[in-house]
């Protein structure tokens, strides 16, 4: 059975830390092949200056506890991907702040079960990811991806809409995005975010940066059978990042 985990990075558990680090060099990296600044190919871990403060890692865990999946959900009210690295897929005044929306980046999963049909699927961790992003009151995910992950987001049942610059220089193969994370949303996914949420075992007092709300833990089946739990409670809920234009992002959003 897999573990869907969340918190701020440094809420999570140590060996969880080092595991998703490594887990990210080796897609983003390794095998991506993305030039970020100050991560050698040599190195054991990915991170950037984006990972910290009130930044909320999801990690999927494998039933052999092996990092299979992650991905990483920013405020837009603070410094963000889109807005810092990659303004020029934005049109001029364009740039985003609001408490409703979120950036999602470093996306990516493997071998994690979709929650709908129970088979294995790349997109299977967005669900959890929306959903955790709804519980911070988002109405909204923005993220930069390439025209092939928008191809397979829309496949996938998601209203993926562009919100980038119509001038974005031709040979850029990566977008600016939105998606909706309002119940409709959930309802053509054939997912119910309560129960999504309900299965993420969360680390630390994760809350809105907007409304300072936090969200506290409730047993779920999924949480009571993790590993990763606080006596007999589930922990409480808590490129290149210039990498640029010139990159292709084959697998995932940035």
């Amino acid at each position: 059975m897999s573990h869907i985990l969340a918190g701020r990075l440094d809420d999570l558990p140590s060996d969880i830390r080092h595991h998703l680090g490594a887990f990210r060099h080796k897609v983003f990296v390794q095998r991506l092949h993305w030039e970020i600044p100050g991560v050698s190919h040599d190195a054991t871990s990915e991170w950037d200056e984006f990972d910290g403060g009130s930044t909320v890692h999801l990690v999927a865990l494998s039933a052999d506890e092996e990092v299979c999946g992650c991905a990483r959900l920013m405020p837009t009210t603070g410094r963000y991907l889109l807005r810092d690295v990659f303004p020029e897929l934005t049109g001029p005044g364009s740039l985003i702040s609001s408490p409703s929306i979120w950036e999602l980046s470093r996306f990516a999963a493997s071998g994690l079960a979709d929650p709908r049909t129970g088979l294995n699927s790349g997109m299977s961790l967005l669900p959890y990811a929306m959903a955790l992003a709804r519980s911070f009151d988002a109405k909204r995910l923005i993220g930069v991806v390439s025209r092939p992950v928008a191809r397979l987001y829309r496949r996938f049942g998601l209203d993926l809409r562009d919100i980038g610059a119509r001038t974005a220089p031709s040979t850029v193969d990566i977008v600016a995005c939105s998606i909706d994370v309002e119940a409709a949303t959930f309802h053509k996914l054939r997912c119910d975010p309560v129960t999504l949420l309900d299965s993420i075992t969360r680390f630390g007092q994760l809350s809105s940066p907007h409304t300072g709300l936090s969200f506290d833990s409730r047993r779920t089946d999924a949480g009571a059978h993790s590993p990763y739990t606080n006596g007999d409670e589930p922990l409480t809920a808590s490129g290149s990042e210039t990498m640029r234009a010139q990159a292709t992002i084959r697998t995932t959003g940035v």
